[in-house]
């Protein structure tokens, strides 16, 4: 019905005409983002200033607010800023600067010198590489200075990680976990994954 596939004789196939974008979501991950969406949900309070970084989780997150969720969030996502524009108590501020070829983010100096004015409530960071000793990481320079100017914006830093991605190293750094005020993955709170986390006294939602 969206198009993603054809029929042809003897089944389907995909959709040539299907933007490349599409055809190249990691679709084993949307039940674990949805988790961590619905995660970061109940941290949320009305009347706040938020920023959402990133387009995976938060694109979801944007999808399963309450109707009448009444914020002021700004984001560097065309996707989440244009699914916000639905909400009528949302105030949406689009986060200006080059759009990236690789995903539909913005970046550069207009998206910097934009956070040197802005003073968040709350971020929920879209995290590539979480481990306990290095802290956050990223393997794009550009997005990695983003999200440290975003934490250092933030009084509440929330990092939303998929399990998998967490250990891991990226080339360059973002912040210590010092910065994290909480995480959230897919995992239960009491997994075994999750504790040296809980012992550099990160908050497990």
């Amino acid at each position: 019905e969206i198009g993603h596939i054809k029929k042809v004789h003897g089944g389907a196939m995909a959709n040539p005409t299907v933007p490349a974008a599409i055809i190249s979501q990691k679709i084993s991950d949307q039940k674990e983002h949805l988790i961590i969406a619905q995660k970061a949900l109940s941290s949320l309070v009305d009347h706040k200033v938020i920023i959402m970084e990133g387009d995976e989780s938060n694109l979801i997150l944007a999808s399963i607010l309450p109707p009448d969720f009444s914020a002021t969030i700004f984001t560097n996502s065309l996707k989440v800023a244009t699914r916000l524009f639905e909400f009528p108590n949302i105030e949406t501020f689009m986060l200006g600067g080059k759009i990236s070829h690789r995903s539909p983010i913005t970046s550069g100096l207009e998206v910097m010198d934009a956070l040197a004015d802005i003073h968040a409530d709350i971020c929920l960071l879209e995290a590539t590489s979480l481990h306990v000793d290095i802290g956050l990481t990223d393997g794009d320079r550009e997005r990695a200075q983003i999200k440290k100017k975003i934490i250092n914006h933030s009084s509440n830093v929330i990092a939303m990680c998929l399990s998998r991605r967490t250990g891991s190293i990226k080339p360059f750094k973002v912040e210590g976990l010092e910065k994290i005020t909480s995480l959230i993955t897919e995992l239960n709170e009491d997994d075994a994954q999750l504790s040296s986390f809980i012992n550099k006294g990160i908050r497990i939602v």
